[in-house]
């Protein structure tokens, strides 16, 4: 199908590839980097496609590494994510995750409120952390979604942290 294996040559031969990339070209390994997740995403059923999970990370490490502010430092939630896809038994990392989750919050001055929502759900659920979850949410629901560059995913983020609030006290 077109897939590259991951095995260990590859890993490292890719993370050269990456590691090579210069603060002039950030913004193109950024946008394969997002490309690549939501390919992933969009395939999550398929586990070859979620093999490549490991690329993603080493390409979002190399934005952090060149410029942690990029994208109000959006290659943070990424990495976020990626740190609490998984539980602490199965490899995961949520105390890891957190940090990233509030690294991109503290970088987008808030204004990312799309941040709040994914460390709440992915971060606060997993920890089963019932008050920094509902903390987060509301945080979200009274805040004004206008921001200049956040207004479409701040009014996703008020939606999602809604329907998270709605089913709390069921979760926790």
């Amino acid at each position: 199908k077109g897939y590259v294996t991951f095995g260990k040559k590859n890993h490292d031969d890719f993370t050269k590839v990456i590691e090579g990339y210069t603060k002039t070209e950030i913004e193109s390994i950024y946008t394969l980097g997002v490309v690549w997740a939501s390919w992933i995403k969009a395939n999550q059923d398929d586990w070859n496609a979620v093999a490549e999970l490991p690329r993603v990370e080493i390409i979002m490490e190399q934005v952090v590494r060149l410029n942690p502010e990029y994208e109000d430092g959006g290659a943070f939630l990424y990495l976020g994510t990626l740190a609490t896809l998984l539980p602490p038994a199965l490899g995961g990392n949520p105390e890891k995750g957190r940090e990233f989750f509030e690294k991109a919050i503290e970088i987008s001055n808030g204004k990312n409120l799309y941040a709040k929502v994914l460390y709440a759900q992915r971060y606060a659920r997993v920890m089963f952390d019932k008050e920094l979850h509902d903390r987060l949410l509301k945080e979200v629901c009274e805040a004004d979604p206008k921001v200049e560059g956040y207004t479409l995913i701040n009014i996703i983020a008020k939606k999602e942290a809604k329907l998270l609030l709605e089913t709390s006290d069921d979760y926790f």
